[in-house]
């Protein structure tokens, strides 16, 4: 496997032509969302140890930081060698990962791993800066690779190349901005939404605290099982495979996104209940805990 060092510099040009204009998992909600579920289940060492490295403006929570990637490292060329490590373009045929097949220059799977054991190495132990961006990386892709798209589709790009009616709109959606914003927008509420009502704002506070409520202790449990990147890559193909190979000649209404947002809802919970798994391992010692919501 190449470090990510290595990654910076070779393969990037190739990697970057499969997926021309990344795109932004889960968009802005969905990984605040995220941020927010994992940090409500952390212990309050781990809680402590989050809270001392995330010092930047506008960075500072954990719900902040999972957006960093997108919001901050995006908009500054430094960055722009990492822009391939934001997903993973498995065949939409297989029936699972292929490191050699499917990430032979580095993708979402071997980045998030080389994070994970760079916050969690002994020695030499990170830099609390080294531990800033580690947190700052790990919780944004633990975001994407529970995206569907971000895994697997027909189209070989995400879903970007599939554009196919989303509710009224005028214009045609890809069928990754679906995943990514179109369906939490459009989620389910109660008393249900009329013809002419907005789509709903982006408060990932309350949706964060709505899939806590709706998550058993026995759930989250079983959603721990499963930490490593391949086996979530593998996770999120079939959930692919089955729920989000949109074709262009598909209209998602509201039909479609009461049908899927069980699927969704569940793919944000498991991102959020990892990700503080793997936070709670990396800084400290694992321990029984409960969920702050």
């Amino acid at each position: 496997m190449k470090t990510l060092g290595g990654w910076l510099g070779l393969g990037v040009a190739g990697a970057l032509a499969l997926f021309p204009n990344p795109a932004r998992a889960w968009g802005d909600t969905g990984h605040r969302t995220v941020g927010e579920l994992a940090f409500g289940y952390l212990s309050p060492e781990a809680r402590a140890k989050v809270q001392e490295a995330l010092t930047e403006p506008g960075y500072d929570t954990l719900a902040e930081a999972a957006t960093w990637p997108d919001t901050y490292a995006r908009k500054h060329s430094e960055y722009d060698a990492m822009k391939p490590f934001h997903y993973v373009n498995i065949d939409a045929r297989a029936p699972s990962y292929s490191q050699k097949r499917d990430c032979p220059n580095g993708c979402v799977v071997t980045a998030l791993a080389q994070f994970i054991a760079l916050l969690s190495a002994s020695e030499p132990a990170p830099s609390l800066a080294e531990r800033r961006t580690a947190i700052y990386w790990i919780a944004h892709f633990i975001g994407d690779i529970h995206q569907p798209l971000h895994v697997a589709h027909p189209d070989g790009k995400g879903g970007t190349a599939t554009l196919l009616g989303f509710f009224e709109a005028r214009d045609k959606r890809s069928a990754h901005w679906i995943w990514d914003f179109g369906l939490i927008e459009r989620r389910p509420v109660s008393p249900p939404r009329t013809a002419d009502s907005p789509v709903l704002e982006a408060d990932f506070h309350s949706l964060a605290a709505e899939l806590a409520q709706n998550l058993s202790p026995a759930k989250a449990r079983a959603f721990r099982r499963t930490l490593a990147p391949e086996a979530m890559a593998n996770e999120s193909l079939r959930v692919s495979q089955r729920h989000a190979f949109l074709t262009a000649a598909e209209h998602v209404d509201a039909a479609y996104a009461r049908r899927h947002w069980p699927v969704v809802a569940e793919q944000l919970q498991k991102a959020g209940v990892r990700l503080a798994e793997v936070l709670e391992r990396a800084l400290v010692k694992p321990a029984p805990r409960a969920s702050a919501f």
